[in-house]
C-alpha cells in the first residue's frame, strides 16, 4: 500500500507546481513502507476486542487505547530511513524530534488526536502522525475478520479507531459502484451509501464539486445540512496522470 502511495505521488509531482510538496510525501511513504516490514507488531488484541464489544466502541478507539512504546519506536525508525534524504530545516526538524523526550512525544501525539494543531508544529506533525498512522495500521491488521459500521452508529468515524476520513472512493471490481470512506490513520475503509451526507448522512442538500468537468475523477461533496465536505474519488474514472486535488476553500 505504501509503496504503491508513494508511486503514485512521485508520479504526480511530474511538472507540477507541488511538485516538492508531492515528493516530499512519496518519501515519508516509502519510509513507512520499509519501517513496516522492518519493524512488524506482535500483540494480542483478543482481550481490547472483547472489552471495546462491550462497550460499544472501536476496539482500536484513540481516545481510549493506551500507546504503547511501539510508535515511538517507529517514529525513531522513520526518521532513521529519511534523514539520508533530507536537507535543510526538514532535516532540522527531524533530528530535533530524534531527541524529543518520550514525554514530549506523547503529549503531541496526544494534541494531534484532540486536534489541538496549535500545540504541535506543522513541521513535526506530518512525522509524527506518519508513525502513528503506521502503528495502527499495524494494529488495525491484527484485528480479525471485517470491521462493520452499524446503522445508527457513528458512521462518520472509522469503525476499527475511531478517527474521520480523509476521503471516500467510488470502487470498481467486486465492490463496483460502491462508496467506502477510508480512515485518516489506520487505513481501514467502511461502507457508506453514496447519496448521503458521509458525515451526518442527510440526502437533501448535497452537492458535487470539480474544478474539471461533470465526469471528473475528483470531486467535493458538500452538504449544506451540516456544513461539511469530504473529497470523493472515482477509480473508474481515475486516469494514470490525472492530476492532484488541489486545495481550495469551500464555503
Amino acid at each position: 500500500m505504501y509503496n504503491r502511495r508513494a508511486e503514485r505521488l512521485r508520479e504526480l509531482a511530474e511538472n507540477n507546481p507541488l511538485g516538492d510538496y508531492l515528493r516530499f510525501a512519496a518519501l515519508i511513504a516509502h519510509a513507512q513502507e520499509v519501517v513496516l516490514y522492518d519493524h512488524p507488531l506482535q500483540m494480542d488484541l483478543t482481550a481490547r476486542i472483547k472489552e471495546a464489544n462491550d462497550q460499544g466502541k472501536p476496539p482500536l478507539d484513540i481516545h481510549v487505547l493506551p500507546r504503547d512504546k511501539h510508535w515511538q519506536k517507529l517514529l525513531q525508525s522513520l526518521i532513521a530511513e529519511l534523514k539520508p534524504e533530507m536537507s535543510g530545516p526538514a532535516l532540522a526538524v527531524i533530528e530535533n524530534l530524534e531527541k524529543a523526550s518520550e514525554q514530549e512525544l506523547e503529549l503531541m501525539a496526544s494534541a494531534l488526536f484532540a486536534s489541538d494543531f496549535a500545540s504541535v508544529s506543522s513541521d513535526k506533525a506530518p512525522f509524527i502522525w506518519a508513525a502513528l498512522s503506521l502503528y495502527w495500521a499495524q494494529m488495525a491488521s491484527l484485528i480479525p475478520g471485517k470491521a462493520r459500521a452499524e446503522y445508527g452508529e457513528q458512521r462518520q468515524y472509522c469503525p476499527v479507531c475511531g478517527s474521520m476520513p480523509v476521503s471516500s472512493m467510488v470502487q470498481i471490481g467486486t465492490t463496483q459502484g460502491l462508496r467506502y470512506l477510508h480512515c485518516n490513520l489506520c487505513e481501514t475503509e467502511w461502507h457508506v451509501v453514496r447519496v448521503k451526507c458521509s458525515n451526518c448522512e442527510q440526502s437533501r442538500d448535497l452537492n458535487y464539486w470539480s474544478l474539471d468537468n461533470e465526469q471528473a475523477a475528483i470531486k467535493a461533496e458538500s452538504c449544506g445540512d451540516c456544513g461539511t465536505y469530504l473529497k470523493i474519488l472515482y477509480q473508474e474514472k481515475k486516469t494514470r496522470k490525472s492530476k492532484p486535488w488541489p486545495t481550495i476553500s469551500l464555503h
